[in-house]
């Protein structure tokens, strides 16, 4: 079960000395180490090989390296290859979250991704490979296209009514087998009565299901996918799902994470309505 408790780093660093977590951050707060880093996890290498990977003399290199030794994070085996050690393949792969954070740090200084899941924050890693859009052009271009080539499913999710029974189906529910899955609030004109009635029944055929959330305050997370692509867009500072702005990637890691997320909302319905 996802943990939906919020992060606290002082209970974090009780765990530890917090000496042993600052010299860890001091060793990873070098470009050139960081490089090493990257290097190393791709092939086991020399020093001879290093050394040009950096711009940095054979001396700073080797320098660099003795300190990623000292910490545990690289070793060196009996025929001078550098290796990751356990626990630095461990802190590699916690890089890549801080990485997006990093890269889109304007963008999260204005959206709050600590509503989400304790665990999806953890994974921002995945997310990485992604292209960010802050016009609603691109982004409703993307649903579009989302849809239109979708061979098997359509999942979406937002926090308000996404449109009419045409806007949902369309041409391409009329003209094919793909199952739609989605997630919109309770209270809205989407209400069980207006789902069950007649005319959806036979015109949609079981292919449409719809999950409805309590409150449109519980959904912190605009999503759109099929069985290739997705798309993500955030809560702004309000709380507020911001559509004018968000990721988008066919990237198995990214298309994983917003699978896994649309279906915590899914699982976390009051209602499930089949149309």
């Amino acid at each position: 079960m996802f943990s939906t408790a919020s992060f606290n780093i002082n209970e974090c660093i009780d765990r530890f000395e917090m000496q042993q977590l600052a010299d860890l951050l001091f060793i990873l707060a070098s470009l050139d180490r960081l490089t090493l880093l990257s290097e190393i996890d791709m092939n086991k290498q020399r020093l001879s090989q290093i050394n040009s990977k950096i711009s940095a003399t054979p001396q700073e290199a080797s320098k660099h390296l003795m300190r990623l030794r000292n910490a545990e994070i690289i070793e060196k085996d009996s025929e001078g290859f550098f290796n990751l050690t356990s626990f630095g393949k461990i802190i590699l792969r916690l890089l890549p979250g801080l990485e997006f954070a990093s890269n889109n740090r304007e963008y999260f200084l204005y959206h709050d991704l600590s509503l989400l899941p304790l665990e999806f924050n953890e994974r921002l890693g995945e997310l990485c490979d992604s292209e960010f859009t802050d016009r609603v052009g691109p982004l409703l271009s993307y649903i579009q296209q989302t849809v239109t080539e979708a061979e098997e499913y359509i999942w979406l999710m937002a926090d308000h009514p996404i449109g009419g029974d045409e806007y949902v189906g369309g041409k391409k529910l009329e003209i094919s087998n793909v199952k739609w899955r989605v997630i919109i609030p309770r209270g809205t004109d989407f209400d069980e009565t207006t789902l069950r009635s007649p005319p959806l029944l036979t015109k949609h055929k079981g292919r449409i299901e719809y999950a409805l959330i309590a409150d449109s305050n519980d959904i912190k997370a605009g999503i759109v996918l099929n069985e290739k692509r997705a798309g993500v867009s955030f809560p702004d500072m309000t709380g507020k799902l911001d559509f004018n702005s968000g990721f988008r990637s066919n990237d198995p890691l990214f298309h994983k994470w917003c699978f896994d997320l649309f279906n915590f909302y899914w699982n976390k319905a009051t209602r499930k309505v089949v149309v």
